[in-house]
This record gives structure tokens, C-alpha cells and sequence, in this order.
């Protein structure tokens, strides 16, 4: 889908070679971690964007016409110490994550902000010592689409609705109805929101008007 990339973003993408580099700002409680798996600093946005190897690699960004909760991973440095301390540190589960992609002319620089291609949430994180290609922590995201999956633990009763929007009162008989046997049109129906019990509901059941 389109990004609302700049003009000369465009034609640089649209051309045979083309160089890019990848943006990751991790929002931890501590601070925002500003990242790019290039080489140096990188200056947008009022913020300093640090590579050098700090964040390796990103895995394939997908989307879909389906409405599911994809999810990427980034390979971050394990021998950084600003990454590394928020990492296994902190309660980072659920903060969010913002993926760009940034295009750079034959001098290495930025041709224009890079634009915003993923947004989603930490939810894991898997540090791997020692191994082939050096210390390295995973993190795993998932986009905003999954929080569609997850429970709201939001209750349907007059007491939660009171401390959302106090005076509305959808809810207030909600209680008197739980458990209720209505019987329609039958005087043994249990009594519902303070009516007596031989109370009946009469149901029109006559030809529409």
C-alpha cells in the first residue's frame, strides 16, 4: 500500500540500486531507544539515531487483506550496554515499537524523513550468549492489530460502566436480571428490577401495521 513516501523517495526506490536503511524506536518506561542497522548516527525527527551494529537485522514485514496480528523480530546487540540494561531490566511487554524505512543518496545521507512502515507492541525477548554471530538479544513484536485478539477484562455490570461514564444507566437493573427466568406472557416469571413476580409481559402478536 502506499506510505505517502516524498517524490524523490519514490523515484529513488522506483531505480535499479538503491540504498536503505531501517529505523527501530523501541519506547521503553526508562526512555526511547532510537536505533538503525547502518553504520554511524543518523539525525531526524530531534532525535540521534545510533547503528553500528546495534540493531542487526529486522525479518520481513508482512500484511495482509486479513485482519491478523503479524508480528517481526529484531536482532539487536547484546554487547550494547543502553540495550542490553532495558532489555533484562525491564517490564518491557506490551511497550511500544515503530519500524521506518529510510532512503540515502550516493553520500550516505537521508533524502528525506524516513517514513513509518510498521507499528506494534514488545512482547518478547530471547538473549542468545556466545553464540556464532556474537551476543545477541531477539525481540519479538507484534503489531496493533493483535490487540483484537486479546481480552479488555471490562465487565458488564453497572459498577464498571459507573466508573467510565458515571450516570449512564444501561446497567442499572443489570443485577436484578442475572439468573431471571422470564416466561413470556406467564405470571410465575421472577420479579426483575424491583417488579412483583405475578407481573407479565404482554407480546403483540398480530399482523404488522
Amino acid at each position: 500500500m502506499s506510505r505517502g513516501f516524498p517524490t524523490n523517495v519514490l523515484n529513488a526506490l522506483s531505480a535499479q540500486h538503491v540504498a536503505l536503511v531501517s529505523f527501530a524506536e523501541l519506547q521503553f518506561s526508562s526512555g526511547t531507544i532510537y536505533l538503525h542497522n547502518s553504520i554511524g548516527t543518523y539525525t531526524w525527527g530531534g532525535h540521534d539515531w545510533l547503528g553500528v551494529g546495534d540493531l542487526s537485522d529486522i525479518s520481513q514485514i508482512e500484511e495482509g487483506a486479513d485482519v491478523s496480528p503479524y508480528s517481526i523480530t529484531l536482532s539487536l546487540s547484546g554487547l550494547d550496554a543502553q540495550v542490553s540494561g532495558a532489555a533484562l531490566t525491564e517490564d518491557y511487554y506490551m511497550r511500544p515499537v515503530k519500524v521506518y524505512l529510510g532512503v540515502l543518496d550516493a553520500s550516505d545521507a537521508l533524502l528525506a524523513d524516513p517514513t513509518i512502515l510498521w507499528e506494534g507492541s514488545m512482547q518478547q525477548m530471547l538473549v542468545s550468549v556466545g553464540a556464532d554471530g556474537g551476543d545477541v538479544i531477539s525481540l519479538t513484536a507484534e503489531s496493533e492489530l493483535a490487540r483484537f485478539d486479546k481480552a479488555s477484562n471490562v465487565k458488564y455490570t453497572d459498577a464498571q460502566l459507573q466508573s467510565d461514564f458515571a450516570g449512564d444507566l444501561a446497567f442499572e437493573f443489570m443485577a436484578d436480571i442475572d439468573g431471571a427466568k422470564i416466561r413470556w406472557g406467564d405470571a410465575n416469571s421472577d420479579a426483575v428490577a424491583g417488579a412483583p413476580a405475578s407481573t407479565t409481559i404482554d407480546v403483540y402478536t398480530g399482523p404488522r401495521r
